[in-house]
């Protein structure tokens, strides 16, 4: 006994005490998620400011902040095909105050194409927020109508059709081949430093087609033949699909939000509330629609599951091509 106080009862209060201790922890731990965001959020953005990437971070971080309140700041951490920005958002506490836009080429073709130190495993999902089929076009001019004369023009004059991209192991250029390769046809590869440059090249005839976003098309007039797709875009109902021609590709350009992983659920299920709320507000859709990057909203677990569907599809694809920086 010490102090009156028996070994039993002193048990019995180092318990309740202890008790109290993890009661309070998990106490401050609820009040602090319920009060998410108290601080500044960064979304950071693999990607330098400007692009379609970066553009469509601010639409959403604006809308977010309308839809869940707090402040956030859009951080462009640009370079190495987006692997940097990639990689520091591996590196950050997951406590809801660092979130990325995840690309498909930063999270999915670029580890299916080098060690980037990271793949789609490392972070949690927490919306998807658009998609955008690639598109083939070809200057005004050009005697192709259709992606049926692209083919047939490849079949008929092996190696002759030449088409142009933003980088090997982009979208653009795994989509040109995956049409080549169920088309039973080939044609010559040749990458640029940027989508500009790419255009220019086309403009310039270096090259006979391309593919990007409608966006492209729309800016540098050029004509589509195409979508990468089995439904047509609402924003041009004209140009038919892939699978319309008998190629059932799709590649597809999509982004979302995500974060380091260990996210608390309670963070992660108030982000994604709130990123339906504002995908899907009208406000959300005029922002986007000059773009032509419809709104596709993804909740947490459907967008996860997509990531690892994408990363498992064209890291197999990269490999088949011969593409990748790995030995």
């Amino acid at each position: 006994m010490i102090f009156g106080i028996t070994t039993s009862n002193r048990k019995k209060l180092i318990k309740y005490a202890m008790l109290l201790v993890a009661t309070s922890v998990l106490s401050t731990n609820a009040t602090a998620q319920d009060a998410y965001p108290e601080n500044p959020v960064t979304i950071l953005v693999p990607f330098g400011p400007g692009g379609t990437s970066d553009i469509m971070a601010r639409i959403l971080a604006k809308h977010l902040r309308q839809a869940m309140g707090g402040n956030l700041i859009i951080d462009n951490k640009g370079g190495a095909g987006g692997a940097i920005g990639m990689m520091q958002l591996k590196r950050a506490k997951p406590d809801g105050y660092t979130l990325g836009l995840s690309v498909i080429g930063p999270e999915v073709l670029q580890p299916g194409m080098r060690k980037t130190g990271y793949t789609y495993q490392d972070f949690d999902h927490i919306c998807g927020t658009y998609s955008v089929p690639l598109m083939m076009m070809v200057p005004q001019d050009s005697a192709f109508k259709n992606m049926q004369d692209v083919v047939a023009f490849s079949r008929d004059n092996p190696r002759q059709l030449t088409y142009g991209t933003s980088g090997t192991g982009t979208l653009l250029h795994i989509a040109m081949e995956m049409l080549m390769k169920q088309a039973n046809s080939t044609a010559l590869h040749v990458p640029y430093k940027s989508s500009a440059e790419m255009v220019t090249g086309l403009l310039g005839k270096q090259v006979m087609v391309i593919s990007d976003t409608t966006t492209v098309a729309k800016q540098y007039k050029l004509r589509p033949l195409g979508i990468f797709s089995d439904q047509r875009l609402e924003s041009s109902p004209q140009v038919a699909t892939t699978k319309e021609g008998g190629w059932p590709i799709q590649a597809t350009i999509w982004g979302g939000l995500i974060a380091p992983k260990g996210l608390p659920q309670e963070i992660v299920a108030k982000l994604e509330a709130a990123c339906e709320k504002a995908v899907n507000s009208e406000g959300y859709k005029a922002d986007v629609q000059p773009l032509d990057t419809p709104p596709h909203f993804m909740g947490a677990k459907a967008f996860a599951a997509f990531a690892k569907a994408e990363s498992e599809k064209y890291t197999k694809l990269i490999r088949q091509m011969g593409i990748s920086h790995e030995k």
